[in-house]
């Protein structure tokens, strides 16, 4: 009976002990994990750096930009547009008469050319120019060698001129001698026939004008102090013949349609006449 209580009482003492045994084994694993976890935190905390701070990279953009920001400089304001002077005299030119040229006659005709928008000018007469820059005017000359000038002006004010000289020789006229101790005769009244010496001529310059109000110009030849009548359905205007027994005129012709032509009668004191016609071309 002893010896079962002892053998008990051993195994009894047995089993505590290994529990014990049991005990300590899972204890110690622990506390070698407790040690382990110090130590690494103990390293990371010694070897740790500071993380260095991320660059900006947008300074330099910054720095860039804020250099660019500038006030523009105020723009010019556009100035007018510079004229440019003309200098440039318009041209002119007498084509007719020639210089030196001798006329019987105090009316002469002077025809011509030049710009189209330039103003000719005799003295302070101005002549009627053309579209295509050409002129015709008559003058009265006194007898004796004349120098014309014709000035052309255009719009800038440049100027220039063209001159001939031309002379006027009026034919004297043979003065009869009444004989002597006879009586006169009573002065006996104008045949109304034209003298031979004298012939009807008449001319046309143009025959047609595209101004308005269109106009022609007629001249010839007649009985001289006797009287020439142009006459139209659209116009008339008489004249007298000169000394040298010629004549000319310019004839208006207000209201003439565009396109249809119409007669133009000259006729003198004498009964004589020409027809022409005459186109207003518009």
């Amino acid at each position: 009976m002893r010896r079962w209580l002892a053998l008990l009482a051993g195994v009894a003492a047995l089993a505590v002990t290994g529990t014990a045994l049991a005990m300590t084994a899972t204890e110690m694993p622990a506390a070698e994990e407790a040690a382990t976890d110090t130590t690494v935190m103990a390293e990371t905390t010694t070897t740790a750096v500071e993380k260095p701070a991320a660059p900006d990279y947008f300074a330099f953009d910054k720095i860039e930009k804020d250099e660019e920001v500038r006030e523009e400089p105020e723009k010019p304001e556009k100035s007018d547009p510079i004229e440019i002077d003309d200098h440039t005299p318009p041209t002119v030119l007498i084509l007719y008469p020639e210089d030196g040229q001798v006329f019987e006659s105090h009316e002469v005709v002077f025809e011509g050319s030049s710009e189209r928008h330039a103003r000719v000018f005799f003295g302070e007469k101005e002549v009627d120019v053309t579209d295509d820059g050409s002129w015709r005017i008559v003058l009265h000359l006194d007898e004796g060698e004349n120098h014309v000038t014709a000035t052309a002006l255009d719009r800038s004010g440049n100027k220039s001129t063209d001159s001939v000289t031309v002379i006027v020789e009026i034919p004297e006229k043979p003065k009869k001698e009444e004989p002597k101790d006879q009586p006169k005769e009573e002065p006996k009244e104008e045949p109304k026939e034209e003298p031979a010496e004298w012939e009807f001529s008449a001319h046309q310059v143009y025959g047609e004008c595209s101004e308005n109000p269109p106009y022609d110009v007629f001249h010839g030849t007649s009985k001289p102090g006797s009287l020439i009548v142009i006459e139209a359905e659209f116009g008339r205007k008489t004249t007298e013949v000169g000394e040298n027994g010629e004549w000319e005129v310019k004839v208006f012709f207000e209201g003439a349609p565009v396109g249809e032509a119409f007669p133009v009668w000259v006729v003198d004191k004498f009964g004589h006449e020409k027809v022409f016609e005459f186109i207003h071309t518009g």
